[in-house]
């Protein structure tokens, strides 16, 4: 492209939209191009006040009468503002960037967290956090799923998912979250539970579920969670919960539209042999269940 006979009035016919199609698409094949829409699409993401890009480009245009002297197309002022956008830009993306970890189905993943912490994901679990300032401030993680945490002492510990939350200095303890549904198990030290109502602590062999923020507590003496010895085990929990985790763990579609998906459930079901899991759960709740396909079954009551 060209250089315009008066490069301040191009500009401020483009920032306009005035230009041509014809004088759009020659402008867009020149050098200049890039950087001029990197910094009118830069400022769009700042947090500042709101600047009419014709009175910038009239402001130019006046300097440059005053001076009386030709401008190059990229002033000094567009290299500095550049350079100023991808600092702020690089910044605020490196402090707000998530750092996501994701389990596939019937997968097992172990994550260690900045501060050394350790947390495993049961299958099909998403747990992400920001990556800036993690030991300096509050240490926060977001999960969907199921993980089971090992955390090192140190500053407050959370968990958050949903209107729900665990905060903890230093302990192991287990949650499952997803749409309306929230279990914590203690396995060490003390953690603290809230929903968007109230709130509960729990120590060593405790266990705490909010469902529709409501609190329901029992006891255990497991060690660990059993999933991560290959057995997923249910205590009281409502039968949309225990579907759900077959479904995670073995990567099937079980269709239960004339069930009562709120009865509740006490037992398990084995990882490794779906024909074992289905009759173990479906059995005991007599519930029959037939294949459709591979990977898809549908109840019916007996």
């Amino acid at each position: 492209m060209e250089k315009p006979d008066n490069t301040d009035d191009f500009l401020a016919k483009w920032a306009s939209g005035e230009l041509s199609e014809k004088e759009i698409n020659a402008f867009k094949k020149s050098k200049d191009y890039t950087l001029y829409e990197t910094i009118l699409e830069g400022t769009k993401l700042l947090d500042v006040p709101t600047v009419d890009r014709e009175q910038l480009f009239d402001r130019i245009k006046e300097d440059v009468s005053k001076e009386k002297k030709v401008i190059p197309l990229i002033p000094r002022w567009a290299y500095a503002a550049v350079a100023s956008i991808a600092l702020i830009l690089g910044y605020t993306f490196f402090f707000n960037q998530n750092i996501t970890h994701q389990s596939g189905f019937g997968e097992q993943l172990a994550v260690t967290l900045p501060d050394g912490s350790e947390a495993i994901l049961n299958a099909k679990s998403k747990l992400y956090y920001k990556k800036g300032n993690w030991e300096q401030t509050e240490r926060t993680v977001f999960l969907e799923g199921e993980a089971f945490f090992k955390v090192k002492k140190g500053n407050t510990f959370t968990v958050k998912s949903d209107k729900n939350s665990v905060s903890v200095l230093g302990t192991q303890f287990n949650v499952n979250a997803s749409a309306g549904f929230f279990e914590v198990i203690c396995y060490e030290g003390k953690v603290k539970v809230e929903n968007s109502t109230s709130s509960r602590i729990i120590t060593r062999g405790q266990a705490v579920r909010s469902i529709k923020s409501s609190f329901e507590e029992w006891k255990l003496n497991d060690s660990v969670p059993s999933w991560t010895i290959g057995e997923s085990s249910f205590t009281n929990t409502p039968l949309q919960q225990v579907i759900s985790a077959l479904e995670k763990q073995y990567k099937i579609t079980i269709k239960s539209r004339n069930i009562d998906l709120a009865q509740r459930y006490t037992g398990g079901f084995a990882h490794n042999n779906l024909q074992n899991a289905l009759q173990t759960i479906f059995d005991a709740m007599n519930i029959k269940f037939i294949f459709t396909n591979n990977d898809t079954i549908e109840l019916s009551e007996e």
